[in-house]
């Protein structure tokens, strides 16, 4: 059976293709120990301290994002938080952003607020304010759960 051996990087990222194929009879952890013994013992000096993902040259091959789900989470919270902007009618000249805030502008509550780019100065809020992020971070989750 044959074996795929990637690349990973340094920001723990996977390489698209494999660098290397070998053929060896047995689990993964054999495969594993065989790589190492073996087949890394053939690569320059310079490939050897390198990071390697082994899979099975017979089974999917496809890159899992490990902050795909954090990624996924973002997007949606920037929705809402647009959303309410959109809805509140801001209108504003300079860069905006979103974000949980808690400060002398939101009267020292947590808050989903529009704030400015550069500066992270307060515009307006976009949520009720909340005496602790938990109670702001279930709002935005019930806020996520509806968007339509």
């Amino acid at each position: 059976m044959n074996w795929n051996v990637y690349k990973v990087f340094k920001n723990g990222k996977r390489a698209k293709a494999p660098l290397t194929v070998f053929e060896f009879d047995g689990d993964e952890d054999g495969a594993i120990e065989h790589f190492h013994a073996i087949i890394l013992e053939n690569f320059e000096e310079k490939y050897r301290d390198m990071q390697y993902s082994i899979l099975r040259a017979d089974l999917p091959q496809e890159r899992i994002d490990p902050n795909k789900e954090k990624k996924e989470i973002l997007r949606k919270q920037i929705l809402v938080l647009a959303r309410a902007a959109r809805n509140k009618g801001v209108v504003y000249s300079k860069k905006i952003v979103g974000g949980l805030i808690y400060a002398r502008a939101t009267h020292w509550k947590w808050q989903w607020c529009i704030l400015e780019s550069a500066t992270c100065n307060y515009v307006d809020g976009l949520s009720p304010r909340f005496d602790n992020s938990t109670e702001a971070d279930a709002w935005m989750d019930h806020q996520i759960q509806n968007l339509k």
